[in-house]
């Protein structure tokens, strides 16, 4: 039956609903980008989260533990949270492992699948160049996956408080050190938040870079998935080592931001060099 002018307009209307949260992004980012909308098949209809939230989120409870220092008795407030975020821990990293395995899947698939088939060429004489057709196939990943995102940033917002203060309170106890104590809380609670949003992009150019690499998807899939357990391994695994407290405040607030760049920036370029070569 053939579609009438309601039909499409009501169509149109669906579309920019959801596609209108996009123009903030940069361009290779968008669904309605024609690289990712091609990708993303029937799957374009995701939410974006707000961005506004999880501000808004940590501000609060920034606000909050700086208020714990004239106002202790608030920590006993939060004992219920404490609960609910330690039974709840083991699901959220369950879930954020399988979320970045699934993005690093399908980026590395996307590209062996554009390699096999020889369309990657097509792709590089539209408009954009080598670099936005990689970030385009990162992104679209993720969009495959945002959803499932969004919760677990919810959760990392939310429930991450309660959590830092119990692990940061064994190398600050509340007693000898409550002012540092709550700042390593609040920058833990910031850097948790960037975590989130820095990682599946890495993962997903991990994924890219070793399709782009091995032009085979079962070996691209493998790879993507032990260069990802490893560097979680690394990353974790350092938090173990004795070290001063300059080089602790290095690990735990630094490392974690500033190794996703490197890693998003050394994988893109073994991808151009890799698919330039061919």
């Amino acid at each position: 039956m053939a579609s009438t002018p309601n039909d499409i307009r009501l169509i149109r209307m669906i579309q920019q609903t959801y596609i209108e949260p996009d123009r903030g992004l940069p361009r290779w980012a968008r669904r309605s980008n024609p690289i990712i909308r091609r990708q993303l098949g029937m799957y374009w209809k995701t939410i974006l989260p707000e961005a506004a939230f999880f501000f808004k989120a940590f501000v609060v409870q920034a606000v909050f533990v700086l208020l714990t220092l004239p106002i202790p008795f608030l920590l006993e407030m939060a004992l219920p949270i404490i609960t609910a975020a330690i039974l709840l821990f083991p699901f959220a990293v369950f879930m954020y492992g399988h979320t970045l395995l699934s993005i690093g899947s399908a980026a590395a698939r996307a590209v062996t699948d554009e390699l096999q088939k020889d369309t990657l060429n097509l792709l590089r004489v539209t408009p954009f160049d080598l670099r936005a057709i990689l970030a385009s196939k990162v992104a679209a990943s993720i969009w495959r996956q945002v959803e499932d995102l969004g919760l677990l940033l919810i959760a990392a917002a939310l429930m991450s408080m309660p959590l830092l203060f119990w692990q940061y309170g064994w190398l600050l106890p509340m007693e000898a050190q409550p002012v540092l104590l709550r700042l390593a809380v609040i920058l833990g609670l910031a850097v948790s938040i960037l975590r989130l949003a820095l990682e599946p992009f890495m993962i997903g150019m991990i994924g890219v870079a070793m399709g782009a690499s091995l032009r085979n998807r079962a070996s691209a899939i493998m790879a993507t998935v032990i260069s990802s357990i490893f560097y979680f391994l690394f990353l974790n695994l350092t938090r173990f080592i004795p070290m001063a407290w300059p080089l602790r405040f290095a690990v735990e607030f630094v490392l974690p931001l500033v190794a996703p760049l490197v890693v998003i920036y050394l994988m893109y370029r073994l991808a151009d060099h890799m698919l330039t070569r061919g």
